[in-house]
């Protein structure tokens, strides 16, 4: 009988540990977090994963997954389907190219995944739980007051980012609503796809075949900064160069005098990542959309925002 009462009172015993263990209120739930990137080549998405990492050890209950579409739209879906299979709790996403994610992102929805695009605007925005974004057009309608105040009237050439990509299209649009009947005339405007690379070679060729510009508006700094090198090997300087975006090298551009202007787009990290978790733990935003305002930047206040330990 009392061998009997003993393996009854351990038994209880290891019932008791294992509830305690399982009801534990000090055990903090796990989530994970996807970020479906465009292309972590850009140096604004560098700048962005090291905010992520920050952020990251400063949340040790959550697991950010980090994906890179490389410029190619059937990567970024695969990329996506693949952040369901990995468990993502939430999927953070900057199109590449926004309308042939449509059909991915209602997968995802409907595997009841919420979605917070940040940087760029997706075409079904049904899909979406919030979003963080800059407000390009108002960004574009900056760069288009630069560009008034730089050459007044005159022509000018634009190197145009993404085809298709939204971000792209609101620069441009917003640039457009700002020099409209200003006398600004375009001569010519072709993509280079955000790349400094592909915007030397396209803009030699816009120089040999428009040597009268007086500018060029690009809608990145990196294409901007491959302008600057063009003109520098052309030996011209009286091209001006206005920029979007605000990074580190476009800044010191201004201040050495090869850079007119830029306009300085906010970083969306760590705001995104907050608003994530946020949604994880109480299945709301508070504020669920997030605009970003830009800032217009010249030699007349570049000294002013510049920071030599800026991570972008």
């Amino acid at each position: 009988m009392k061998k009997l009462l003993l393996l009854l009172l351990s038994f209880a015993l290891v019932l008791g540990f294992t509830a305690c263990a399982q009801e534990d209120p000090g055990e903090e739930e796990k989530y994970v977090i996807g970020i479906s990137q465009p292309f972590m080549g850009h140096p604004v998405r560098k700048a962005g994963q090291v905010l992520i990492d920050k952020w990251a050890a400063e949340h040790p209950e959550v697991t950010v997954i980090v994906t890179d579409g490389q410029l190619n739209a059937q990567k970024q879906i695969a990329d996506l389907e693949d952040l369901i299979v990995k468990g993502a709790d939430i999927i953070l996403v900057a199109a590449h190219q926004s309308p042939t994610l449509v059909g991915v992102l209602r997968e995802i929805k409907a595997e009841g995944i919420p979605i917070l695009p940040f940087d760029r605007i997706l075409t079904d925005t049904s899909v979406q739980v919030g979003s963080v974004l800059n407000d390009e057009f108002a960004g574009g309608f900056a760069a288009g007051e630069i560009m008034i105040e730089a050459i007044g009237t005159g022509d000018i050439v634009v190197l145009e980012g993404v085809a298709g990509n939204t971000g792209a299209i609101l620069r441009n649009n917003g640039f457009l609503a700002a020099i409209k009947d200003k006398g600004i005339n375009i001569l010519s405007s072709q993509v280079a796809n955000f790349q400094r690379v592909q915007a030397v070679d396209i803009f030699e060729n816009m120089l040999q075949a428009n040597p009268s510009i007086k500018a060029v508006f690009a809608h990145n700094d990196e294409m901007a900064l491959g302008a600057v090198q063009v003109l520098q090997a052309a030996g011209r300087t009286d091209v001006l160069v206005i920029g979007y975006d605000g990074q580190k090298d476009a800044l010191e551009a201004i201040i050495d005098g090869k850079m007119y202007g830029t306009v300085r787009r906010v970083m969306e990290f760590p705001t995104v990542l907050d608003m994530a978790l946020e949604y994880l733990k109480t299945g709301n935003l508070e504020t669920p959309n997030v605009f970003l305002e830009p800032l217009k930047i010249t030699k007349e206040n570049v000294n002013d925002v510049y920071d030599p330990n800026a991570v972008f």
